[in-house]
């Protein structure tokens, strides 16, 4: 089967979520989430010193660059594909608005001190980002060549 660019778009930006949750895993598991101690910046600078810790932090934030890009990209592309209300687009900007969510949960979780309580919101609602960006990838492979 032949995907449309569309359906190209759409998976990589599930893989892109998928990959950012286990970068979140492996800062959480290296102990490196203090690493970078204030949000937006990492130790006051744009591009801090690098040791262990924070290229597996920073990595982390970098690759949610990529990752806000891709969904941007989705709701945009689908915003003009199938317009409102169609599932596709009501599941890519339910997407948006939750890493919009995601992001302010991830400065919570920095400028908390990695507490428990906002580690595991930020986890929550990683893994509803990438429901709904793999919920719009499977609605729009189910499509077919729309």
């Amino acid at each position: 089967m032949k995907l449309n660019g569309f359906q190209t778009l759409s998976l990589s930006t599930a893989a892109s979520v998928y990959v950012l949750i286990v970068l979140g895993g492996i800062v959480s598991n290296t102990g490196s989430g203090l690493a970078c101690p204030d949000w937006p910046l990492c130790n006051g600078q744009v591009l801090p010193v690098l040791t262990t810790h924070v290229i597996i932090e920073f990595t982390h934030r970098v690759w949610t660059l990529v990752v806000t890009a891709l969904v941007v990209s989705t709701t945009i592309v689908a915003w003009r594909k199938f317009r409102w209300p169609n599932i596709i687009t009501k599941l890519a900007t339910f997407m948006f608005v939750l890493l919009l969510c995601q992001i302010f949960l991830g400065m919570i979780t920095v400028e908390s001190g990695t507490m428990p309580a906002a580690v595991a919101s930020h986890l929550a609602v990683a893994t509803l980002v990438f429901g709904s960006a793999l919920a719009t990838s499977v609605v729009a492979l189910s499509k077919g060549r729309t």
